[in-house]
């Protein structure tokens, strides 16, 4: 991993601060929420490019060999907040506590006139309890916000994530928290992004199958969940013939990163023919890649996604 300096992106005062308002002024959160300027549209261009940093609140730490790399809270918030101040990425995916922390460095960093969030899209995680390595690891309830909570902060959409071993009974269970959360958010009339994930056993625990066939079976089954599709977005991973997935729904779909790529060129290389393969193709959502690459600075790989996502007819 090359080198990263936190503090030259958030200093240590600043850091602290964090805490500070969290102890001594909470209400600090929704202020800072209310006074955000969001965009009138969720989409203008009808792309986006999202880093996602929700892997912490499922105790997915590791990057590469480093098993704890995502738990030094001040490096992750110093790499979304390098990234989030670049045009060429729209916004954000993480659980609600970071979310937070990035809103409480907005305000602050607002008030020495640098915010960062205006205008960039707030997404949030729903299911986060199917641990790895749980015995119940596939019974994945929501154990994040709700839709009225989402609202209230102004938060733009949900993600739920949808991993199915037919062979697994707690599946069901976590198709019906699907559902049921499609419900809620469409209840606010917000987008809920769904990524449906086929997966086998592999030691402790899942491991996904980035397979045509089974994953197009998927998209069908996850397209009609809950009272209503007309805000579901699907967050799915490329695969070879990725053109007759894509054909499998009406779907807007955004191409996921997974466990940390080789490099940059690789990446780019399979967003690039994911965006060929069909118009339903409107983005990306990494997370490991951007926030943690291996021989380059998040902000620049952040720059790359979003040029090609914005940039690709």
């Amino acid at each position: 991993m090359s080198t990263f300096d936190k503090e030259t992106i958030i200093s240590l005062e600043l850091y602290r601060q964090i805490t500070d308002i969290r102890v001594h002024n909470p209400g600090y959160i929704k202020d800072v929420a209310d006074q955000r300027k969001r965009r009138a549209k969720f989409v203008p261009t009808g792309k986006m490019n999202i880093v996602a940093a929700d892997h912490p609140a499922r105790g997915s730490l590791s990057v590469g060999d480093d098993l704890l790399a995502m738990a030094d809270r001040h490096s992750l918030l110093a790499r979304l907040v390098t990234t989030l101040q670049s045009k060429w990425v729209d916004g954000v995916l993480g659980s609600m506590d970071i979310l937070e922390d990035l809103l409480i460095l907005h305000g602050l960093m607002k008030e020495m006139g640098n915010g960062f969030l205006d205008e960039k899209l707030l997404i949030t995680s729903l299911n986060r309890g199917g641990l790895p390595g749980g015995a119940w690891e596939l019974d994945d309830p929501i154990t994040g916000t709700d839709a009225k909570t989402c609202a209230e902060l102004g938060l733009d959409a949900a993600k739920m994530l949808l991993r199915i071993d037919f062979s697994s009974r707690d599946t069901l269970k976590t198709i019906e928290y699907c559902a049921a959360g499609v419900r809620d958010i469409n209840s606010q009339n917000l987008p809920i992004i769904l990524e449906p994930l086929p997966v086998v056993k592999h030691g402790n625990s899942y491991k996904v199958v980035k397979e045509p066939d089974p994953l197009i079976r998927l998209i069908t089954v996850t397209s009609a969940l809950g009272d209503s599709s007309r805000n579901i977005w699907l967050k799915i991973p490329f695969t070879k013939d990725f053109e007759r997935v894509a054909a499998s729904t009406t779907l807007p779909i955004v191409i996921l990163g997974g466990d940390r790529n080789t490099g940059l060129d690789d990446l780019l290389y399979d967003l690039k023919q994911a965006l060929k393969a069909s118009h339903q193709v409107r983005g990306a959502m990494y997370g490991r890649n951007v926030l943690y690459p291996e021989n380059a600075h998040p902000k620049d790989v952040a720059e790359a996604i979003g040029k090609l996502v914005h940039e690709e007819s």
